[in-house]
């Protein structure tokens, strides 16, 4: 589904817009400025990456996308409708971006399947054998058609983090939103969440990823961000980034984390 920003324009002319589009972002919380004037497009199909050191205002950009977090100043626009318009129907947009975060946020008292149809049925108002069947289907991309009865409290914090990202996809989303999925997990258990998210990627999903795994990064991204003290410092091609940095900043934060 598309939200035109002109009702009366012809079909054809949101072609070309980019899925995502920011402009001129700020954000203050208190006197806090904790983004500072960001733009950036994302298309369909894009894996956009973004690094930077903490508290640099990574997640808070992320939520900026869906309006988890309203901006202060600047314009947010999906699929050509203009999110930060106080006329715009944000529930709706929403069901269309899905966002995952460190924590898994599962119900500990519903099993792995109702944790995924809950939303479906509730949010969506798709049948239950509907439901059952999305939710299915989406276990089984994430590699836990197995656990599908199982509780939250029986699986691996990796297991859980995948259970989250079904959760998202069966709402069959045109946009995924990953803020450092990753770095809540033992290390053994962070490469089963990055495969899943590599297929997506593979699968032409469009995603944003807030991320600290710069292997990821590197060989997934389309196109990487790199944010220190609430501006995009540099961007472009992620693998030519890493090779020849060109800000004294991001080769500085590179020798720290590489």
């Amino acid at each position: 589904m598309t939200f035109p920003s002109d009702p009366k324009a012809p079909p054809g002319d949101l072609e070309d817009e980019p899925l995502i589009r920011l402009e001129g972002i700020h954000k203050w919380f208190g006197d806090l400025h904790v983004l500072r004037g960001i733009d950036l497009t994302l298309a369909q199909r894009d894996v956009q990456v973004v690094i930077g050191p903490s508290g640099s205002g990574k997640s808070t950009l992320l939520r900026c996308v869906n309006l988890l977090e309203r901006p202060t100043l600047g314009k947010v626009w999906f699929e050509g409708q203009d999110l930060t318009d106080i006329r715009t129907d944000l529930n709706e947009a929403r069901n269309h971006i899905g966002i995952v975060f460190q924590a898994f946020n599962l119900f500990p008292h519903l099993t792995v399947m109702r944790n995924v149809t809950i939303a479906l049925e509730k949010v969506l108002k798709v049948s239950g054998n509907d439901a059952t069947e999305r939710a299915w289907e989406q276990l089984v991309r994430v590699g836990l058609g197995t656990k599908a009865e199982a509780y939250p409290g029986q699986l691996s914090g990796g297991q859980q983090q995948r259970v989250a990202i079904a959760r998202a996809l069966a709402m069959r989303p045109r946009l995924m939103l990953f803020d450092e999925v990753t770095s809540a997990l033992d290390p053994e258990l962070v490469g089963e969440v990055l495969e899943v998210m590599i297929r997506l990627a593979g699968d032409g999903m469009t995603m944003m990823v807030v991320t600290h795994e710069m292997g990821f990064a590197r060989e997934v991204g389309t196109r990487m961000l790199f944010i220190d003290e609430g501006r995009v410092v540099e961007q472009g091609e992620p693998r030519e980034m890493y090779r020849a940095p060109q800000s004294p900043r991001l080769r500085e934060f590179l020798g720290k984390v590489l």
